[in-house]
């Protein structure tokens, strides 16, 4: 079995979830409603509501969606900032290509790829 690339306890995977329900949180609130009116809109109970905007239940992309929708916005506009998601030292990217020792070459190409294209993409937002 191959070991996953991000662990569900990895400290910039969790900041993220927690930056995008803290995404939420602040939209739902500029738009006046409580978690329990978004709750109703999105087919969910309160209390996943409040688990979603603390981070503490990760939203699934289609949750997200309807989550925006419900709120009137793009989901584009309710994403956070990925750039927690960047690698910040050569001892993360040596760390990930441990993880792809034995995967087929061009899931190497494609892991290392991507993580460059996110990184150079943040960066010109930071310009």
């Amino acid at each position: 079995m191959e070991e996953l690339l991000v662990q569900a306890d990895d400290s910039k995977t969790d900041e993220f979830y927690i930056a995008a329900g803290k995404q939420v949180r602040t939209v739902r609130e500029d738009r006046g409603l409580s978690q329990a009116t978004l709750a109703r809109r999105i087919g969910f109970t309160r209390s996943s509501v409040a688990n979603l905007e603390a981070g503490r239940q990760r939203i699934t992309l289609h949750l997200f969606v309807l989550i925006a929708k419900a709120l009137g916005i793009e989901p584009a506009m309710m994403l956070p900032d990925t750039s927690m998601l960047e690698f910040s030292d050569a001892f993360e990217r040596e760390s990930l290509e441990e993880h792809l020792v034995g995967a087929p070459e061009t899931t190497y190409d494609f892991v290392l790829t991507t993580m460059a294209k996110a990184t150079q993409s943040s960066n010109r937002k930071n310009s």
